[in-house]
């Protein structure tokens, strides 16, 4: 398997358009949040954005994606620092618990300090919590806040 870079081009918007349409969305449950109601005009825009700020896939021996990470550039509403956070980060289930995740994200923070940014990376999901958590601590990463739904 190996890490690549993703360009905004027809062949790398389309396999990711197949791992993110066929996997994720089926696989993404939140209630009124869930991937189900997915807007492709608006959806296709986001993944656009991420892919030139930064994006990377994994692709296993068959040039097939695995897993994939795009950043989003953004700032608080009270600065103007910039910082990257994930428009999404993703592994199919057969190759979770593989080293993917991890070398996205490692990937992913080597991009954001050479850039000389923070990364926030969330887990944006409503089941297995926990278990997400500890997995993004072992990967280096720090706990430092949580999202709360109501309503969803």
């Amino acid at each position: 398997m190996k890490i690549v870079m993703l360009e905004n081009n027809e062949t790398d918007m389309k396999r990711l358009l197949d791992l993110l349409i066929n996997h994720f969305i089926p696989e993404h449950s939140m209630g009124k949040l869930s991937a189900k109601e997915f807007n492709f005009a608006k959806g296709y825009a986001w993944l656009v954005e991420n892919v030139n700020c930064g994006a990377w896939a994994v692709e296993d021996d068959d040039g097939v994606f695995v897993g994939s990470i795009g950043l989003n550039l953004t700032s608080p509403w009270y600065s103007d620092t910039k910082y990257l956070t994930d428009g999404w980060f993703y592994v199919l289930p057969e190759h979770r618990n593989t080293g993917v995740g991890k070398m996205l994200l490692d990937r992913a923070k080597e991009f954001a300090e050479e850039s000389g940014m923070p990364l926030i990376v969330g887990v944006f999901n409503a089941e297995d919590t926990e278990s997400k958590f500890d997995i993004m601590q072992r990967m280096g990463m720090k706990v430092v806040g949580g999202l709360f739904a109501a309503g969803v």
